[in-house]
């Protein structure tokens, strides 16, 4: 079954019901749509579309920003089989994002565009006209689906098996390497859907997010109210607001805007008032990086006596590839927290329902992959977290499969024939079987003495000892273990004459006799354009060397 077919079932259900609802350009405002009005909207889209010679299967680069319309516009493509492609964030003014789009839209053998009017300008500096055959207007789309008179009936094709179609292009923020095009399919939106379910989230829930996690929601039959801030502008008072306005009990936040709050949370808890502050939240997810344990405790504290009984913040692990793939929640974070504290890397807890994690084996820490076998490294020793399950991709679109995916990034089992995608990632599984991280592959720091640093295990010792925010990176010809730290407007001199004071406390954490040292980095870190959480660190590793 087309998943966007329950789109159609929750409008017979609850007709009037708020699908959507979309904050207007920082102000009080909200943009809404019903659920009947959304099905019957992107009914006409759909039929527009097919008019206009867009097909099923069809690649087609999609330029307008998260509204209602992009909503409409989408769920019309999916009724089609149309392909959406959601490239990462690119700011396009620059010549040199403007290649770099240009050479993804080229792999991925686009066929269609779509954009706003305004956006569409930019195809002469794009020179999108050669790399697709059909550029469509958002605006003519608009006039045809806003005009009551047109036909809103659809029928979606049941003739074909959907679940292993594509359904959308979603591309990896290229933080750590090139941007890839995963193709998400029928069947792990679905399997996205029924975890969801699992988590006890259904059709009473009132859902607040960013705009990248709305396109399943409504399909569960909830009320999506979305902001289309970054991270680091959502501040804590507007999702207080909003979630005591909608009466919101499920979140997901980035991890910035989740610091923010929590630091909200504080600020307006000066006279010690046991009261929550957001009664109606029963569950937060944060994914893209993990938060200090005194984030989560401030938030838990101020969420609905209804949570879960082992918390209602969910730390969600996942990528780009599949999602969501494990989870830890509050009881387990705060437990787990000193051992972090202690150089043990950062828990992750157990892996969600129906997703298998293995740590496997690799042949060099800094090298390619060993796909000769899924060999699993006994327990609590640092290996690959590689995946397998119903919400993990299969293949990468076109071209990027065979430059990028495939035995790049996946081992085979030669016993049983499954294969296991690799994320890139290291960590280790503890005797409780849950699954700790340590940090990315191409990350970790070899030393010219042989001896391995993990940004996730030595990180964490120095923050938590002087509540900062450190990088370990790759150094000039890596003498040492070097660590370059945010500027906060402390004092240098002294915090680097502590830094340099711990040095054998650190050592003797990690177990190892390490020369440390310390740079100060004026400004914020550079990260990812997603989340805006991880660090990038290849940048600082260049400044550094440069430096």
């Amino acid at each position: 079954m087309n998943f966007i077919s329950l789109l159609s079932e929750k409008t017979r259900s609850h007709p009037d019901k708020i699908a959507f609802a979309f904050r207007q350009n920082n102000s009080k405002y909200y943009d809404q749509i019903s659920f009947k009005e959304l099905d019957h909207k992107s009914n006409r889209a759909a039929i527009y579309l097919k008019n206009n010679g867009f097909k099923r299967g069809m690649k087609t680069l999609v330029m307008v920003r998260p509204s209602i319309d992009f909503i409409i516009l989408i769920y019309g493509m999916f009724k089609v089989g149309i392909i959406p492609l959601f490239p990462p964030n690119l700011d396009l003014k620059q010549r040199s994002e403007r290649k770099k789009l240009r050479s993804i839209l080229g792999r991925a053998k686009i066929e269609g565009v779509i954009g706003s009017r305004k956006i569409l300008s930019l195809t002469f500096l794009l020179r999108l006209r050669s790399l697709s055959q059909k550029i469509l207007s958002l605006n003519g789309i608009k006039t045809y689906y806003s005009n009551s008179d047109n036909n809103s009936e659809y029928i979606i094709d049941s003739d074909i098996d959907w679940l292993d179609k594509p359904v959308f292009v979603k591309y990896t923020t290229g933080s750590t390497g090139p941007s890839k095009g995963v193709i998400y399919n029928h069947a792990m939106l679905h399997s996205h859907i029924k975890i969801l379910e699992s988590e006890g989230i259904n059709s009473d829930d009132i859902f607040f997010g960013r705009s990248g996690t709305l396109i399943v929601h409504p399909l569960i039959g909830m009320t999506s109210i979305l902001h289309t801030n970054k991270p680091k502008q959502t501040t804590g008072g507007e999702i207080v607001e909003a979630i005591n306005r909608w009466s919101i009990s499920a979140c997901f936040l980035s991890p910035p805007s989740a610091i923010n709050l929590s630091n909200y949370l504080e600020s307006i808890d000066t006279k010690g008032i046991d009261q929550p502050k957001i009664p109606s939240l029963e569950r937060l997810y944060v994914g893209g990086e993990s938060v200090s344990s005194e984030v989560v405790r401030n938030i838990e504290f101020h969420l609905s006596s209804n949570r879960p009984k082992d918390g209602g913040f969910h730390l969600v692990y996942g990528a780009t590839e599949g999602f969501p793939l494990c989870q830890n929640q509050t009881n387990n974070i705060i437990q787990t927290y000193s051992e972090t504290k202690l150089g043990k890397g950062i828990c992750l807890g157990k892996a969600v329902g129906g997703v298998r994690i293995r740590i496997l084996t690799f042949r060099n820490l800094l090298g390619d992959f060993d796909n000769s076998s899924a060999e699993d490294v006994s327990s609590n020793s640092i290996g690959e977290i590689s995946v397998r399950g119903p919400v993990v991709y299969t293949r990468l679109v076109a071209d990027d499969e065979k430059a990028f995916g495939g035995p790049l990034t996946w081992a085979l089992d030669q016993n049983d024939g499954s294969i296991w995608h690799r994320t890139g990632d290291l960590g280790y599984t503890d005797n409780e079987n849950r699954i700790w991280l340590v940090g990315r592959k191409k990350h970790c720091v070899k030393l010219s003495n042989d001896i391995t640093l993990y940004p996730k295990q030595v990180e964490p010792i120095l923050d938590s000892m002087f509540g900062i925010r450190t990088a370990l990176v790759n150094g000039p010809n890596n003498m040492q273990g070097s660590i370059i730290v945010e500027n906060h407007g402390q004092n240098w001199n002294l915090l680097h004459k502590k830094l340099v004071q711990s040095i054998p406390t650190l050592c003797k954490l990690l177990g190892k006799n390490i020369d440390f040292s310390f740079s100060l980095y004026e400004g914020e870190f550079p990260v990812d354009s997603g989340h805006e959480a991880k660090i990038r660190r290849e940048e600082l590793s260049h400044w550094l060397c440069d430096k």
